[in-house]
């Protein structure tokens, strides 16, 4: 319930982009390698620069979220008590099928953990 509260007051979900991102890349590199190319031209895109990493992308997204002083999910009620429910949901959230690589419960987990 505390996560659909702060959804609504948050109206999306950006402070998790970075962590996202990072568990993604990850993830990747841990279990289907020749996807993290991808990652790699996001942070082309997102750095400008023509040789960026995927590392370096997530970085950016890291510099901007706190630039721009999104947040934590703890302002919005978030605890680390609730972890496990948002998770439970986000696991089966028809979202978490576009995304580039299944994501364990465990990483799952650390990604809210961190955003709190």
């Amino acid at each position: 319930e505390a996560f659909l509260t702060a959804y609504r007051k948050l109206g999306d979900l950006r402070r998790l982009l970075p962590e996202v991102v990072e568990a993604n890349i990850r993830a990747l590199r841990e279990r289907a390698p020749q996807h993290l190319a991808r990652y790699d031209e996001l942070a082309c895109l997102l750095t400008g620069e023509s040789a960026a990493t995927a590392d370096e992308g997530a970085a950016w997204l890291r510099a901007l979220r706190d630039d721009l002083r999104i947040p934590a999910l703890s302002a919005y009620g978030i605890t680390a008590a609730d972890v496990p429910d948002v998770v439970e949901k986000a696991a089966s959230a028809s979202s978490m099928k576009g995304n580039i690589i299944s994501l364990t419960t465990d990483e799952l987990g650390a990604i809210l953990t961190a955003s709190l």
